[in-house]
């Protein structure tokens, strides 16, 4: 591309969207462990939570790829979205049954045997989906009620803390503004340190790299998010992309810790028989007596291995008459590369977080 930066400059974009941080809060309270940057928030939150909002908050994270899915609605492009939470949970009011089944399974299924699958179809991938999954699909508008409820029952938690972001928030939009009139290429490059501004393509490094060359692209959407770190957050909605920019607050950065998820996660794979057991669910459902007699181990030595690979999140387990079936969960050992690079890209132990400055910002 001859001059780069005067692309960027007339197709790069910032803005701040309060659903999505809303569903970026989500998130967080149902991965806290995760986002060490905003712990102590999610403690808080999830103390102050009815015990009953909390537990659809984790059927509901189980079923929508912890709310990541769940806002792929919010096209980066329609500013619609930028004014309010409500008018983002107006649009997803208006869904049908099959677009509500698709945004909360995300991607992965083709619209064709959603629809089938809806209609009462059952086959073996049917029988493979969680059972989360199953029930949406046999339930879409009365999952999307209960959705919409849990929703709105949250809001009013969240709009406590969306009074104290909120400022900062706008301020780094309009400093966005400023660094991408005056340098858009360097202002992208500092955006995270595992997306490359190349001269005729970008690429996002995530479980697999993205490439995008800018001849292809109509428009890259920044958005502005005090929740997303340590997350490279990519969306591709036709020509256009939308990326995760993280913005510090001050008073919410604490010194940076090795996030306890991803200590658990490493934890799974240093006894050779669980990890033999989780290839064993990955290839076919088990219960306790089956996983024991195919490893040659007892039954309580099963039972503590499963504890710690559903803990881990590698796991689902169903109750079937007597018995429980447990199933490993393919697309959580391929996120296992991105929690990798995450935690190279985290700072080191110790060394405390600062805001920095405009020119300094990575994440």
């Amino acid at each position: 591309m001859q001059d780069l930066a005067a692309w960027l400059q007339k197709h790069l974009s910032i803005a701040y969207v309060p659903g999505h941080e809303f569903f970026l809060s989500l998130h967080v309270l149902a991965n806290p462990d995760h986002h060490t940057s905003r712990l102590g928030w999610a403690q808080e939150s999830l103390s102050a939570l009815p015990a009953s909002l909390v537990k659809k908050l984790h059927q509901f994270s189980n079923m929508s790829n912890q709310f990541l899915d769940a806002m792929d609605f919010l096209v980066p492009w329609e500013e619609r979205y930028e004014h309010s939470v409500e008018a983002s949970l107006e649009q997803l009011q208006a869904m049908d049954a099959a677009q509500f089944a698709q945004l909360m399974l995300g991607p992965v299924y083709h619209p064709r045997q959603l629809q089938q699958w809806m209609q009462g179809h059952t086959d073996d991938l049917f029988e493979q989906l969680k059972p989360e999954h199953r029930e949406l699909l046999r339930h879409p508008l009365s999952t999307k009620r209960r959705f919409l409820e849990f929703c709105h029952a949250y809001l009013p938690f969240f709009r406590a803390e969306e009074r104290r972001i909120e400022p900062w928030l706008v301020r780094a939009v309009h400093e966005g503004q400023e660094r991408i009139a005056a340098d858009p290429v360097g202002f992208l490059a500092q955006v995270h340190p595992r997306l490359k501004v190349h001269e005729n393509f970008l690429q996002f490094h995530k479980a697999q790299t993205y490439t995008f060359a800018y001849s292809e692209l109509a428009g890259i959407h920044l958005r502005a998010s005090t929740f997303v770190s340590p997350h490279l957050l990519l969306g591709i909605c036709g020509e256009h992309i939308s990326v995760g920019f993280a913005v510090d607050v001050p008073g919410i950065s604490t010194a940076s810790t090795i996030p306890a998820d991803f200590t658990l996660k490493m934890k799974v794979f240093s006894d050779p028989t669980r990890t033999a057991i989780l290839k064993s669910l990955l290839d076919h459902p088990y219960c306790t007596q089956q996983l024991a007699d195919l490893h040659g181990i007892s039954e309580p030595a099963v039972n503590k291995h499963l504890k710690l690979l559903v803990e881990a999140g590698f796991v689902w387990s169903e109750r079937r008459g007597r018995y429980v079936f447990y199933r490993g969960i393919t697309s959580r050992l391929e996120q296992l590369a991105v929690d990798l690079h995450e935690f190279i890209d985290m700072p080191a132990p110790g060394l405390a977080l600062s805001t920095p400055k405009p020119s300094e910002r990575r994440n």
